[in-house]
């Protein structure tokens, strides 16, 4: 049942999309909540389904989207196919590209399997942005100071072909539960 569901709506959508394509615009601009995702909000996210999916980054596309309408999750999209639902929006200052930043987080794959985890070791992880992967470099400038957010990475945007012997397979989807805390750890 499920399924079908969500096959009336890819279809819709389909349907709309190819009425409005010049309308379309190029991000998605829901804003994130925790209720139930409407039609309107899983039409923001099924613009970027593929039909016929014939390369990684569309198979992975379509499996993100899978994954935020099975879990309720609505999103902004990067230009890179980033996902980010915040949960909690900070009041500190907006990230910037070279910001020295600390960030509690858990890492896990789609099927919920935890990788790693700053919660675990008991400590933030403290970097500068742009000496991430991909997926959190483009996305921690979307967050501010203070955000509770989680990020969906495709496959090329995280450990890519490599994967993280041991942890993660190559070409796997990740998610990341990010808090981007107020002052580094050093400031403390």
């Amino acid at each position: 049942m499920k399924y079908i569901s969500l096959l009336i709506i890819i279809f819709t959508f389909s349907i709309v999309s190819c009425k409005n394509k010049s309308e379309v615009p190029n991000k998605v601009t829901t804003e994130v909540t925790n209720k139930k995702v409407s039609e309107a909000e899983l039409g923001d996210l099924y613009q970027y389904y593929h039909a016929n999916p014939s390369t990684l980054d569309q198979k992975d596309e379509n499996t993100l989207i899978e994954y935020a309408a099975d879990k309720n999750i609505t999103a902004i999209r990067t230009s890179s196919g980033v996902y980010i639902q915040t949960h909690k929006e900070g009041n500190g200052e907006q990230v910037k590209w070279g910001d020295k930043i600390s960030v509690d987080y858990k890492g896990y794959t789609l099927d919920g399997k935890e990788f790693d985890s700053s919660y675990g070791r008991g400590e933030p992880i403290t970097f500068r942005v742009g000496n991430m992967n991909a997926g959190w470099n483009e996305a921690l400038p979307y967050l501010k100071r203070g955000t509770k957010a989680t990020l969906l990475l495709p496959s090329h945007m995280g450990y890519g072909k490599k994967g993280f012997p041991g942890y993660i397979d190559p070409d796997t989807n990740i998610a990341f539960d990010v808090e981007v805390l107020e002052e580094t750890a050093s400031e403390k």
